[in-house]
């Protein structure tokens, strides 16, 4: 795929994340505030009500997926776009890439640890 043609594909695709991730951040921080304030109540963001969202696992794995499918082509645009060196660019899409593959890589461990228990010891992260 020639350069033009993949700046335009990050740009398509951190146009599509920006909203819907942006709404999920939003979300998230209303249910925490729910889960410690009850000034959301009102709204219906009770405790329960927030806990539930807060940690669902649905939201958890689309976060992931939104900010994976955000930064790293919104970073390897900036990299395009403010980098005049062509192989200053190009590490820093490889190095954006390398961090976007360990985030997502990390996210999928925690999320199979907590699932199936993984990291071994105790139930749950409290140990004692």
């Amino acid at each position: 795929m020639d350069r033009a043609r993949r700046l335009r594909l990050y740009l398509r695709l951190v146009e599509a994340t920006s909203i819907p991730l942006a709404a999920l951040v939003a979300l998230y921080v209303l249910t925490g505030y729910g889960m410690v304030s009850e000034a959301l109540r009102p709204l219906g963001l009770s405790y329960a009500v927030s806990a539930r969202i807060h940690t669902s696992r649905e939201l958890r794995v689309l976060l992931v997926a939104l900010a994976a499918l955000h930064g790293y082509p919104g970073l390897a645009l900036l990299a395009h776009r403010r980098v005049r060196g062509e192989g200053l660019r190009v590490a820093l899409e490889a190095l954006a890439l390398a961090l976007t593959v360990a985030f997502v890589a990390l996210c999928a461990y925690a999320e199979l640890s907590s699932s199936y228990r993984l990291g071994g010891g105790r139930r749950g992260w409290a140990r004692g």
